[in-house]
């Protein structure tokens, strides 16, 4: 059950920093502010999903928890980084088409 429970937390984490990015991306000329902005976005949702794994399990294993949501987070940030990468330069190539 914690383990349903953890997967659908990264991949609710995941699709909510990328589709914020992806929405805030197209109000900037740059795909830093929109990165960063989802990167804050995932560690927040992250870091309560860290507490709340150290509140239901006992020390060594909420500690642990903790690691594996830290490890998730990079993870995610780095894969956050090339799908906004990928999107921004099609952005810029199709502005350079018309």
């Amino acid at each position: 059950m914690k383990i349903s429970i953890y997967i659908l937390i990264l991949l609710i984490s995941a699709v909510v920093a990328i589709g914020w990015s992806w929405k805030r991306l197209l109000d900037f000329n740059s795909y830093k502010k929109p990165f960063l902005e989802g990167v804050a976005l995932q560690f927040f949702f992250l870091l309560i999903a860290s507490v709340w794994w150290v509140l239901t399990e006992d020390f060594s294993h909420g500690v642990m928890g903790v690691f594996y949501y830290f490890l998730a987070f990079l993870t995610i940030m780095v894969i956050h980084g090339f799908i906004l990468h990928y999107l921004f330069s099609k952005k810029k190539m199709m502005e350079r088409e018309k």
